[in-house]
């Protein structure tokens, strides 16, 4: 079976991640933890704030323990911070400039992998 031209960008990409993923300096990060990141970026592209608890009751990739433990290592490896608003009850989460590079990374292997013939 000959791979479509949509498929084979797919796996060219695939293929960039693989190879930037076994970068030293390239962050490891477990399905849960991607899931997280990837969940609070796309919310912050479009311009909303997310509490914890936001993140914790709206995302469903894992239990509740278990994402607030990875929101945790998530930010004890640079790449969310908590905000707090004017009384200090609320926390919000914030994309630090380690986890914006880690998307621009991943960007710049869609976008090899979309320019190759």
């Amino acid at each position: 079976m000959k791979p479509s031209p949509l498929q084979e960008a797919y796996f060219r990409f695939v293929r960039l991640l693989e190879a930037l993923e076994l970068e030293p300096d390239f962050p490891v990060l477990d399905e849960v933890e991607r899931s997280l990141l990837n969940f609070i970026a796309m919310h912050a592209m479009q311009g909303k704030s997310l509490l914890v608890g936001d993140v914790i009751f709206l995302n469903r990739s894992a239990s509740p323990a278990t994402l607030n433990r990875r929101l945790s290592k998530l930010a004890r490896a640079g790449f969310i911070r908590y905000g707090s608003d004017a009384d200090g009850r609320k926390k919000y989460l914030e994309l630090t400039p380690k986890s914006q590079d880690y998307f621009a990374k991943l960007g710049h292997c869609i976008t090899s992998a979309s320019q190759q013939t």
